[in-house]
C-alpha cells in the first residue's frame, strides 16, 4: 500500500510539472521568426526635425500566455547613448487591466508608432525593438532585443541653408535731361522787369548754373523756355497782352543775359501766355482761406474768364482776401532751363570709386556705380557713403546691408536693415533681408515670417521659402516654391518629393559638389551603380567633406558590398 501512494504522489508531482512547464510565461522569450517585428520606413527618415515612423508585429497561435504582460520598448541606440521611446504594453486574455488584449488561441498584432527629435550624432544609429515581460510582479527583460534597422535617412540635411538676400535697384540714366528753374514776378497791370526780382536766390543760381555750362563737358544747354501769365483779376484782353509783354520782356532779359555769357540768344524762346486760372486753382486749394470753396465753385459753375472774373469781384470781402494772398504770385514769368547731361561712361565710374570719389556721384550715379566693382569692400564704401548723404532713401541702408549679409557679418548688416525698416517697415527688400539675418542666426521660424511679408522682391523670395520648407520636411511645398528655379536647392527639393528625373536634370545644370552628390542619390534610389560611381567620383574631388558623410550615408547602403562603390573609400 505504501508503495501505492507513492506511486500515485510521484504522478500527480509529473503532472503538475507538466502543467507549469507548459504555462510558463517565460516561453515567450522565444520570438518565432515568422513574428520577427517591422519598421517602416527603414532605414528610418529625417523629415523635419523629427524621426517619425513605426513598428508592427505579429503574436502567432498560442504564443501570448493568459496570465502575462508584454511591454514593447523601442530603443534608439546611438554612439554609446540610447533613447528609449514611448513603449507599449499589451496583456494576456486572463489580465484584467486596460491594455490591448491579445487572444491565446488565435494571436494577434501589434503596432507602435514611433516619433523622436533627431540629433546629428544620431545618423548612424540602430532602432531596436526591447520585450519585458511582465507576470506574478516580476519583470523578466527579454535576453536578447530585436535590431530592426540601422541608420537614418538624412538627406534633408544636404540643403544650403544660406538664404539669399536681394539688392534694391537704381534708376541711373546714363544721358538726360534735366532742368533748372526760376520765376520773376510782375506788378499788377505791368510787363516791366524789376531790377530787385533780378537779385532774388532762384534767378541768381539759374544764372549760376547756366554761367558754369562752359567748363562741363557733360551738360549743354538745349534751350530756355519762357511761361508768362497774368492773374486773373482783369479783363481777357488785357490780361492776354499783360501775359504777351511779359513773356516778351522775358525773353529780352534773358537774351541779354545769355549774349554777356558768349551763350546763344536764340536758344531762349516764350512757350506760353496765359491767364493763369489752373494756377489761381492750386494756390485756392492749397490755402487756408477761410471761403476757398465758395471761391471753387465760381470756377466751376462759369467757364466764361470775364464772368468768372466779376463773380469774383463780386465776392467782397473775399476777393480782397485773394488780392492780398493769391493774385500777386500769379503775375509771374518761369524761366525753365533744359540741360542735356552726358552721365560718366562705366569706365570714369569705376574710377570714381576706386579712387575714392564717390561723393562727387548723385545718389542714382552711386547705386549703379556700385553694381560695377566686384569687390565687396568697395560695395560697401560705396553704399556706406550713399547712406550718409541720403539719409531718407532706404535703398544704400539696404543695399549696405546686401554686402554684410553676403560676407557674413550679420550683425553689421542688421544695424543698416534696423535703419532701413526704420525708413520703410513693409519694403519687401528689406524684410528679405532681416530673413536671410534671422537664417544667419538659426532663428528659421522668424526668418520665414520675414520671407512671406516679402514676396514682392521677387523669385529670389520664393527659393528662400523652399529653404525654410525643406527644413520642416514640407517637401511638396518646397518644390512648388522653387517652379523653375535651377539650384540645387531646387534639384534636393524635386528629388525629396520623390520627382527623381526633374531633381537629376536640375543637378546635372547646376554642377556643383554638393549637385553630383545628389546625382549619385537620385543613381542609388534608381539602382543604377555607374551613376553612383560617377558622380560620387566627381562629388569627391570637388569637396573631400562628401566623402565621410558618403561613408555614413544610408542612400547607399544597399551598395555597401559593391566593390566599385567601396573602392571609392
Amino acid at each position: 500500500m505504501k508503495e501505492l501512494k507513492l506511486t500515485l504522489l510521484a504522478v500527480v508531482m509529473a503532472g503538475a510539472a507538466m502543467l507549469v512547464g507548459c504555462d510558463n510565461p517565460e516561453k515567450m522569450k522565444d520570438v518565432p521568426q515568422d513574428a520577427f517585428p517591422k519598421m517602416d520606413p527603414n532605414p528610418m527618415v529625417l523629415q523635419g526635425k523629427t524621426v517619425s515612423g513605426k513598428i508592427t508585429g505579429k503574436f502567432p497561435p498560442k504564443y501570448f500566455n493568459k496570465n502575462a504582460k508584454l511591454e514593447l520598448i523601442p530603443v534608439v541606440t546611438y554612439g554609446g547613448s540610447e533613447l528609449k521611446l514611448s513603449s507599449k504594453t499589451y496583456q494576456g486574455e486572463k489580465i484584467t487591466e486596460n491594455n490591448p488584449v491579445i487572444n491565446y488561441e488565435n494571436g494577434g498584432s501589434f503596432s507602435i508608432d514611433y516619433s523622436f527629435p533627431y540629433k546629428e550624432e544620431m545618423m548612424q544609429s540602430e532602432m531596436e525593438l526591447r520585450y519585458v515581460l511582465l507576470y506574478k510582479e516580476k519583470q523578466v527583460p527579454f535576453d536578447v532585443p530585436l535590431k530592426l534597422g540601422y541608420g537614418i535617412n538624412v538627406t534633408q540635411l544636404l540643403v544650403d541653408r544660406e538664404a539669399e538676400p536681394v539688392l534694391m535697384g537704381n534708376n541711373f540714366t546714363r544721358d538726360h535731361l534735366t532742368t533748372k528753374e526760376a520765376q520773376i514776378g510782375f506788378a499788377i497791370q505791368s510787363s516791366d522787369v524789376r531790377s530787385g526780382e533780378l537779385t532774388k536766390d532762384d534767378v541768381k543760381a539759374l544764372q549760376d548754373a547756366i554761367k558754369d555750362l562752359s567748363a562741363n563737358q557733360k551738360a549743354e544747354l538745349k534751350g530756355i523756355d519762357v511761361y508768362a501769365y497774368a492773374s486773373p483779376d482783369g479783363p481777357v484782353d488785357l490780361n492776354d497782352k499783360l501775359s504777351r509783354d511779359r513773356g516778351s520782356n522775358t525773353q529780352k532779359w534773358m537774351s541779354q543775359t545769355l549774349k554777356k555769357g558768349k551763350v546763344d540768344a536764340d536758344l531762349v524762346s516764350v512757350k506760353e501766355r496765359a491767364t493763369d486760372w489752373d494756377g489761381f486753382r492750386t494756390m485756392v486749394q492749397g490755402s487756408d482761406i477761410e471761403d476757398k470753396e465758395m471761391i471753387l465753385r465760381v470756377l466751376e459753375m462759369y467757364s466764361d474768364p470775364d464772368t468768372r472774373n466779376r463773380e469774383m469781384h463780386n465776392l467782397g470781402k473775399v476777393f480782397s482776401v485773394l488780392a492780398e494772398q493769391i493774385l500777386p504770385k500769379l503775375r509771374r514769368s518761369r524761366m525753365v532751363a533744359n540741360i542735356a547731361v552726358k552721365g560718366y561712361t562705366d569706365e570714369e565710374l569705376v574710377e570714381m570709386v576706386n579712387g575714392n570719389r564717390v561723393s562727387e556721384l548723385g545718389l542714382e550715379e552711386g547705386l549703379y556705380a556700385a553694381t560695377l566693382v566686384q569687390d565687396f569692400m568697395k560695395k560697401a564704401d560705396v553704399y556706406a557713403n550713399l547712406a550718409s548723404r541720403f539719409t531718407t532713401d532706404v535703398r544704400p541702408l539696404n543695399n549696405l546691408a546686401y554686402v554684410y549679409l553676403k560676407q557674413n557679418r550679420l550683425e553689421d548688416a542688421k544695424t543698416n536693415l534696423d535703419k532701413a525698416a526704420a525708413l520703410e517697415s513693409e519694403n519687401p527688400f528689406v524684410l528679405n533681408n532681416l530673413g536671410v539675418y534671422e537664417m544667419g542666426k538659426n532663428n528659421d521660424a522668424e526668418a520665414e515670417k520675414y520671407f512671406s511679408r516679402a514676396t514682392a522682391a521677387g523669385e529670389v523670395v520664393k527659393s528662400n521659402l523652399g529653404i525654410c520648407e525643406i527644413l520642416k520636411g514640407n517637401y511638396n511645398k518646397a518644390r512648388d516654391y522653387m517652379v523653375g528655379v535651377t539650384s540645387f536647392n531646387a534639384g534636393l527639393a524635386r528629388m525629396l518629393s520623390g520627382e527623381l528625373d526633374a531633381a537629376k536634370n536640375t543637378f546635372s545644370a547646376v554642377k556643383s559638389a554638393k549637385s553630383y552628390y545628389g546625382l549619385a542619390i537620385v543613381g542609388a534610389r534608381n539602382s543604377d551603380e555607374k551613376m553612383i560611381v560617377s558622380n560620387l567620383k566627381e562629388a569627391f574631388s570637388m569637396d573631400g567633406s562628401l566623402k565621410e558623410r558618403a561613408k555614413k550615408d544610408v542612400e547607399f547602403v544597399k551598395f555597401a558590398q559593391s566593390a566599385a562603390v567601396s573602392a571609392l573609400f
